[in-house]
């Protein structure tokens, strides 16, 4: 079995964060399922950089030590699990215009679930305070990972620091009754301070979420949603917009392996701007809705999807045809289609999913794209990819391969600027002891925006990790 023990990058320093994760045991006990759990970790990483901040004007090289610490609670019952972890990084530095010794990526997270005989209860909040030049696209604890890309994740290269605050919520009932309810909700807010950029505003994002299902019968399902969003900025024109919809809702068992689900709705969109001292309102109404046909297959799925939104830049509209497929040893998911975009440009769009484990190694790879509008109603054309290949050399040391490649351009609408990130990652890790991990490699980096040049960066980096599980 392959490790997945690796470094996930913070700007151009990579340390591994142990949290809430698997971690090797100390004195080689693994804790049971059920009860308080309590997980330690400690990360020293020690990296030369040439270009730490990615600034395309001036390449200054830096050399810092960072020393990140984690501590982790989970107490796992039969219906209910609550999460606590606190993490952050000593960071000593040596570079132009930086502190000697900084407190940064400091992090606080709060979960707890609940699974009732009908009913579910989801709830988590996070803080995070960090510094925005070290701030990494590709880290794969960003806040809402499922969210797309937004204007600003990939050309952060400005001083000062970044405050995330975010909370969601989710609760569901009569999973196994005809009529069931579904409200769920999350609110994020982002605050830059010491900041040059003018584009590293303040925002407030507040979504709510409530749906209602009805079962009519044994194939067929029906469903009323109700969404809203309040999104606040301090931008220029301290933009205020509320967006509201309604929507109407069948899913439809065609056969015992076809299924059709559909939906309509409608759509408003109100926007307060301040433009030349004048408080103006926008009204922007629009038709949205879904169609998906789906074929269960013996080793997997095919279907094909309609997708109609609106935003308020105008109309766009998304078709796809998608093909799931089970492997020996893995697995790959195809998606291919087009959306024409607001400015009524047909641009093609899909995702590509692999996955293959073999005796000794492991290779995953993930490309997408797709149109999307930003929190900031900014139409995006969005490509990410990204290649993970692990090898383990013998029972003690492994070597793993990353690279991860994101672009955000323009697709109608308003001016943006284009922006291309990659980052090319090789490592080599090997276990000292059982409980310590010594991990070594080199990383480089690209950042290319429009209007503002290119940068890139080398870094070679060494780590010695320890992490280890307490059960009161």
């Amino acid at each position: 079995m392959i490790r997945t023990h690796g470094l996930i990058g913070t700007g151009c320093l990579s340390v591994l964060f142990l949290g809430a994760g698997p971690v090797p045991a100390q004195q080689g006990s693994t804790p049971q399922v059920g009860g308080p759990v309590l997980t330690f970790g400690i990360s020293s990483t020690l990296s030369a950089t040439d270009n730490y901040n990615l600034d395309p004007n001036n390449s200054d090289s830096a050399v810092l030590f960072d020393h990140r610490l984690s501590f982790g609670y989970e107490n796992r019952r039969a219906i209910d699990t609550l999460r606590f972890d606190l993490d952050g990084v000593v960071r000593a530095i040596d570079a132009p215009g930086s502190g000697s010794r900084t407190i940064d990526d400091g992090t606080a997270r709060l979960s707890y679930d609940r699974e009732g005989t009908n009913s579910r209860f989801r709830t988590s909040a996070e803080y995070n305070l960090t510094s925005v030049n070290f701030l990494d696209p590709f880290d794969n604890n960003r806040f809402f990972a499922d969210d797309p890309l937004d204007e600003t994740d990939l050309k952060l290269d400005d001083r000062g620091e970044r405050e995330q605050i975010a909370t969601r919520f989710s609760f569901e009932t009569g999973i196994n009754d005809p009529l069931g309810f579904i409200v769920d909700g999350r609110y994020r807010e982002r605050n830059y301070s010491d900041t040059t950029d003018p584009d590293l505003f303040d925002t407030r994002v507040l979504n709510v979420n409530g749906t209602t299902r009805f079962t009519l019968g044994p194939k067929t399902r029906a469903r009323v949603a109700l969404r809203y969003e309040d999104y606040s900025a301090d931008d220029a024109p301290q933009t205020d917009r509320q967006t509201s919809s309604i929507s109407l809702g069948l899913t439809q068992a065609l056969s015992k392996i076809d299924t059709l689900d559909v939906s309509l709705g409608y759509q408003d969109i109100e926007t307060d701007e301040t433009i030349l001292g004048v408080r103006q309102t926008d009204d922007d109404t629009g038709i949205i809705g879904s169609a998906a046909l789906t074929r269960e297959l013996t080793r997997g799925t095919i279907g094909t999807s309609f997708d109609l939104r609106e935003s308020v830049n105008g109309q766009t509209a998304t078709w796809l045809v998608n093909r799931a497929l089970t492997l020996p040893r893995g697995a790959i998911e195809i998606s291919l289609g087009a959306t024409s975009d607001v400015s009524d440009t047909i641009r093609p769009v899909g995702s590509f999913n692999f996955t293959h484990e073999m005796k000794r190694s492991s290779l995953t790879a993930r490309v997408e794209r797709q149109v999307t509008t930003s929190t900031r109603s900014n139409e995006l054309r969005v490509t990410r990819a990204s290649v993970d290949y692990r090898y383990e050399i013998n029972s003690l040391s492994d070597l793993s391969l990353t690279a991860n490649f994101a672009e955000l351009a323009r697709s109608g609408g308003p001016e943006v600027n284009d922006t291309i990130r990659a980052d090319l990652r090789a490592t080599y890790s090997r276990e000292i002891t059982r409980d310590w991990r010594l991990s070594s490699g080199y990383e480089y980096r690209v950042r290319d925006e429009d209007n503002n040049g290119s940068a890139t960066s080398n870094r070679i980096f060494l780590t010695l990790e320890r992490g280890f599980v307490f059960r009161p």
